[in-house]
């Protein structure tokens, strides 16, 4: 990449990485709609954001084999799976386990740029740590927003949660790409 070139197959990996991230933020945000509507939708939903992690799964397996792409899955099924139960807390005014699962999320996030600062060269931990807990914090604060019905507040972070996904999908594929390009 240092030539300011990109091949065909770089500009494939970029948009597919880009989709994968905007899929995650998108049916995060409608499950978490539906969660606080208790919408009949919510099973459908749900199995379907679920299944974003095999999705990175196997992309990231292509890359990194499949020890370092079941690693990375669990770490956003973990993230999703929190958010699920944060949700939950939250609309059953359980404080205790609203701190704990923020906690939970915050230390994940931090776990997940460890990983990914040693999983590839290219990649620093302390940017995604950045990047990571700036897509929880936003997440969280959608969460809250939604529950107040701020509507207009929801539209305005949920624009931020997308600039943050495409953030980290150019930094992972970027990571990628220079990993294998001579």
């Amino acid at each position: 990449m240092g030539t300011g070139i990109i091949t065909e197959g770089q500009l494939n990996l970029i948009k597919e990485v880009r989709k994968f991230w905007e899929q995650q933020v998108m049916w995060m945000r409608f499950y978490i709609q539906s969660a606080v509507r208790d919408d009949p939708d919510m099973p459908t939903i749900i199995r379907r954001l679920f299944a974003n992690s095999q999705d990175f799964y196997y992309l990231l397996m292509v890359f990194f084999g499949r020890s370092a792409a079941e690693r990375f899955a669990s770490f956003i099924t973990a993230h999703m799976s929190r958010i699920v139960h944060l949700i939950d807390a939250l609309k059953n005014n359980d404080q205790e386990t609203v701190n704990r699962l923020t906690v939970e999320l915050n230390e994940n996030a931090n776990d997940w740029a460890a990983f990914l600062g040693q999983m590839n060269p290219y990649w620093e931990e302390t940017q995604w740590r950045q990047l990571l807990q700036s897509f929880v914090s936003q997440t969280v604060n959608q969460i809250v927003a939604i529950m107040a019905e701020d509507f207009e507040e929801g539209v305005r972070i949920f624009d931020n949660i997308e600039n943050i996904a495409y953030e980290i999908a150019d930094y992972l594929a970027n990571g990628i790409i220079r990993s294998f390009t001579p």
